[in-house]
């Protein structure tokens, strides 16, 4: 074996490459390239089981630690190896809130769900929680909106009910999945006024989610988002936080109350199921 094809092969492994997009840039650079069998054959022989051996001692010690803590938050989130329904793999990777070291690491194959990559990720959320609780004294668990993983978590109905776990939601994604629905909206005849506005309350959203303590105080600052788009900055139940507007300071055009852009975004900021997950924000994750 040449000293080259080893340096290459465990590299293009250890730094998260793929072998045939290394290999096609070799190929453009009229350079040698090791073989793909050759690739595996040292992956199998040499690599996989040092690195298996060296995550397993550092999990041990991160866990060890976590120990000690009466109350541990993790995140989790899955990753497909392709977008859309065709995906083959999934994987789920789980990180400790506070020193942000991985605790858990599990992968899915379609085959292993009857190939229905649909509840992959499902499956592999049941696996790390199956790992992990009973290492660790998991009091709260963070998660984009999966509605599969919201299920499991539900305080009620849940798999997971008897263990009092709270379900938090990703604020990031959960701020994504807001700028689409504003973006969605705003491409309707006569509400495109609601384009310019979108960062705006996306912010505001990041603003509620960290300031509000609770569901009625996150909402009520939430809603006002309706009337300060209008020009309206103190209404019954509250007022905006923020300074006094000069008079012409304002570039973005106010959307006027009735208007089918203000209806529109109104659809957005009171929808029901938004509300509902009001108090999986409030943590702010």
């Amino acid at each position: 074996m040449q000293g080259g094809d080893f340096m290459l092969s465990a590299n293009i492994l250890l730094s998260g490459n793929n072998y045939r997009k290394v290999a096609l840039l070799f190929k453009f650079m009229a350079m040698g390239m090791v073989s793909e069998s050759t690739f595996f054959r040292i992956q199998d022989a040499y690599c996989i089981e040092p690195v298996q051996e060296y995550w397993d001692k550092t999990r041990a010690e991160v866990l060890e630690s976590l120990r000690q803590k009466d109350r541990v938050v993790v995140l989790g989130d899955g990753r497909m190896d392709s977008p859309g329904h065709c995906a083959q793999f999934c994987t789920y990777t789980t990180i400790e809130q506070d020193s942000r070291d991985i605790v858990h690491i599990v992968s899915v194959d379609k085959r292993e769900t009857n190939r229905n990559s649909v509840i992959m990720e499902k499956e592999c959320f049941i696996r790390t929680m199956e790992a992990l609780l009973p290492e660790l004294a998991i009091k709260e668990v963070v998660t984009d909106a999966h509605p599969q993983i919201s299920a499991l978590l539900n305080p009620e109905r849940g798999k997971y009910k008897a263990w009092g776990i709270q379900h938090s939601l990703d604020i990031w994604h959960a701020a994504k999945s807001l700028s689409k629905k504003l973006r969605r909206v705003g491409t309707v005849k006569n509400q495109t006024e609601i384009q310019v506005w979108i960062k705006d309350i996306v912010n505001h959203f990041w603003y509620c989610s960290k300031h509000a303590v609770t569901e009625e105080q996150f909402k009520m600052m939430w809603v006002g988002v309706l009337h300060h788009v209008r020009d309206e900055h103190s209404w019954a139940t509250g007022c905006c936080q923020h300074e006094p507007l000069e008079e012409g300071s304002q570039e973005k055009p106010w959307i006027k109350q009735g208007s089918a852009a203000h209806k529109a975004l109104a659809g957005v900021v009171l929808d029901k199921r938004w509300l509902g997950l009001v108090k999986k924000f409030l943590n702010f994750r």
